[in-house]
């Protein structure tokens, strides 16, 4: 799994988000209580590949699982899929990914912010920064905007 994949999915167990949806002022505090990092096979032995599984806590949806995939043995194929949606590159999922030099949520500045817009199921714009997470979720269909308030990542 590359390098730069890690840095905007993989967390501490023991790290935590707190989002508030900018719509309704409904809050959801998303803990990350397991966390396990393994290497899968293949299921047709073209290829093993380390596979990222992450079990959390949200106090709006209860329980949320994430995990990444890999659809070739090309590594810029991964994707990341649960509490948010990421990918290093344009893929069947995605329409577009946009990369900001910084955009301010709330009031906090964030740099180098990492925006993938997906169409598959809903439309939903996901804004990731690097050793951050999700910083927010913005979902056009139903008008929920999810920012993040604050965050700990346990190191």
């Amino acid at each position: 799994m590359p390098k730069e994949f890690k840095e905007y999915v993989d967390f501490p167990v023991g790290s935590y988000w707190v989002y508030e949806d900018s719509i309704s002022g409904i809050k959801d505090s998303i803990y990350l209580y397991g966390r396990n990092l393994t290497i899968y096979e293949f299921e047709q032995n073209y290829f093993n590949y380390e596979r990222l599984e992450q079990n959390f806590y949200s106090s709006y949806n209860n329980y949320l699982r994430a995990q990444s995939c890999l659809f070739s043995d090309d590594p810029s194929f991964y994707e990341y899929s649960g509490y948010g949606y990421y990918a290093m590159r344009k893929n069947w999922n995605v329409e577009y990914i946009i990369k900001y030099d910084s955009l301010k949520i709330l009031d906090e500045w964030y740099k180098n912010v990492y925006c993938i817009y997906t169409y598959a199921k809903n439309k939903i714009y996901y804004y990731w920064v690097k050793n951050i997470g999700l910083i927010k979720k913005e979902n056009v269909d139903s008008s929920e905007n999810w920012l993040l308030k604050s965050y700990h990542i346990n190191n």
